[in-house]
């Protein structure tokens, strides 16, 4: 595990230093008056889901500290791949970022047939800030109260447990089947529109268990109506200290987030990078905007673009496999 992060880190630190051998000499003159007009901030998801309620929690204080405006723009659609071809497509001045999670650079080019961008060369990571934890919960009438019995309970019941997602392809569901092939466990995907559709569901019993947000499922599991068992990263959770993580208890090694944070078209400016860099970190630190995260759900997951470099790095050749693994290709 150690040399595996230790890999990762060098990548991140690898990219970094290709992008400053590609600041052409005219984006770098730039660099001195930016900005000088008004900075878009686009995100690839409709208002209120969390990359958008992160936005627009960290945008006024980055504003500040940059000294201009940040407009923060809506494009969702395929996944977050229309952004994302937007950005891409953009000039390396600074004026057209991106805040998105990590499964957009990591899941899309393993299941998408055709995208107009390559994840790993058109885009530069500027920032990571934080993260959605993920949640093993299950129906209350599941009777499992561990990661250990709800292993047991699949393998002597195969193929009679199903697990709600938000959708082909989502986080929620390479994750899930990264544990199913790492546990030999057989239990049956049931696809969602989004978790606004699967949490019913698994509160109703439609599905047996889901790997979730928990802002999505946290009044079902307080009524007692569902029971989280688990948790998918691997650390424990601020919120929820007292559950064990899947790599405690049934998967050693198994740790899968998503972290969210701020990236732009290739070959931006080192010095824009940094300016962008700090100002996040800056307004995603400040305690009412910690609090503010933590009521949605979300933890602090920052780091330098180095770091974010490489979690996007690893992200991809984790999901990668599992995209390969199951043989999960999308139109």
């Amino acid at each position: 595990m150690k040399t595996h992060i230790t890999s990762t880190l060098r990548a991140g630190f690898a990219l970094l230093a290709l992008w400053a051998l590609l600041g052409s000499a005219g984006a770098l003159a730039q660099v001195a008056g930016w900005p000088a007009k008004p900075i878009h901030l686009i995100i690839g998801f409709a208002p209120g889901g969390n990359p958008d309620l992160l936005a627009r929690m960290i945008a006024p204080r980055m504003s500040e500290l940059l000294g201009g405006a940040i407009l923060i723009e809506n494009k969702p659609g395929s996944n977050g791949n229309i952004a994302a071809d937007l950005v891409a497509k953009s000039a390396p001045d600074g004026y057209t970022l991106f805040l998105s999670d990590t499964s957009t650079y990591s899941i899309g080019p393993h299941i998408y047939a055709k995208l107009p961008f390559d994840t790993l060369r058109d885009f530069t990571p500027i920032v990571q800030i934080a993260v959605p934890p993920m949640y093993v919960v299950v129906n209350a009438s599941v009777p499992v109260s561990s990661m250990q019995e709800l292993v047991a309970l699949a393998k002597a019941n195969p193929g009679k447990l199903a697990y709600a997602s938000a959708g082909n392809g989502s986080i929620h569901h390479l994750t899930t089947e990264l544990f199913r092939t790492q546990t030999g466990i057989d239990i049956v995907h049931v696809p969602y529109k989004g978790s606004g559709q699967s949490a019913p569901a698994l509160i109703a019993g439609d599905v047996q268990l889901a790997f979730i947000g928990w802002t999505s499922v946290n009044q079902g599991v307080r009524a007692g109506r569902l029971r989280a068992i688990g948790f998918a990263s691997g650390r424990r959770s601020l919120m929820n200290p007292d559950l064990p993580t899947i790599a405690e208890t049934v998967a050693p090694g198994f740790d899968v987030s998503s972290p969210m944070g701020i990236g732009g078209p290739a070959g931006l400016p080192r010095d824009i990078v940094e300016r962008v860099q700090n100002a996040a970190l800056d307004a995603a630190r400040a305690p009412e905007t910690r609090a503010k995260m933590l009521q949605i759900g979300l933890e602090m997951a920052d780091g330098p673009a180095e770091l974010f470099a490489a979690t996007i790095r690893s992200d991809h050749e984790k999901f990668g496999r599992v995209a390969r693994t199951i043989g999960l290709k999308l139109d």
